[in-house]
């Protein structure tokens, strides 16, 4: 890993009292997965959102692929992939027009648009309306829309949600090829046994602060768990 694909420097949101993000600094290299993980309201998704340049940081840097986020400049939303936790559709378009839309946003080449749609097992869907999707097909189709353009950088916030077992391990499957073909990706997960099989580094998040960060097995080491489930190894860190 050589290329530090997106940086996050000492990136602060607050609402109102409540601090939700806290001076947090992290950095995604080529190659790699880091997955974040904390109980609900510690401040993943604000940071994931923050990144991707959803919610403007009250202070601090984040940059993609160099460009600064504040720049404004376009070219960051073609090295970015981005799948929110609460995904908002377009009801009215179908899957394969939706995925054009997105494309086209992207400034990205259409042509694998349904190379994606058959992955994701929505090749039979693809000309029904979006707003006729099961949950399941709902997140297929926000997973194929951050695939789309091949992006230098993927944020995946909860990934899992709504798949069955079996497009769970072909997801799998499909982070650790990207990361292979030198992609960094950010996820977010509950799913403990997920984080550890995929992760390079993990980042725990509590109360708006990144309290550890490491390898599962040197947060196992940081935390004298050895042994222990790595579910174990976050509770002593998340509370």
């Amino acid at each position: 890993m050589t290329d530090r694909y997106a940086a996050i420097d000492g990136a602060t949101k607050r609402y109102g009292e409540i601090v939700a993000v806290d001076n947090v600094s992290l950095s995604l290299m080529s190659g790699e997965v880091y997955s974040l993980v904390g109980a609900n309201g510690a401040g993943k998704s604000t940071l994931m959102r923050m990144l991707v340049g959803i919610t403007e940081p009250d202070a601090g840097r984040l940059s993609i692929c160099g460009e600064d986020l504040s720049s404004g400049g376009p070219s960051t939303r073609r090295h970015l992939g981005y799948l929110p936790e609460e995904l908002v559709l377009y009801e009215r378009l179908t899957g394969k027009e939706y995925l054009e839309l997105v494309a086209g946003l992207k400034d990205a080449d259409t042509a694998r648009i349904t190379e994606e749609l058959n992955f994701f097992e929505l090749l039979p869907a693809q000309n029904k309306l979006v707003g006729g999707y099961s949950l399941g097909m709902r997140k297929k189709l926000g997973l194929a829309a951050a695939m789309i353009g091949s992006p230098k950088v993927l944020v995946l916030d909860e990934p899992l949600n709504g798949l069955d077992v079996e497009m769970m391990r072909k997801l799998r499957h499909r982070i650790e090829d990207e990361r292979s073909n030198g992609k960094a990706l950010l996820v977010a997960s509950h799913v403990m046994s997920f984080v550890e099989r995929i992760s390079d580094r993990v980042g725990i998040m509590r109360l708006g602060k990144l309290v550890a960060e490491g390898s599962p097995s040197e947060l196992r080491v940081l935390a004298g768990m050895n042994d222990a489930q790595f579910e174990d190894v976050f509770f002593h860190f998340a509370g």
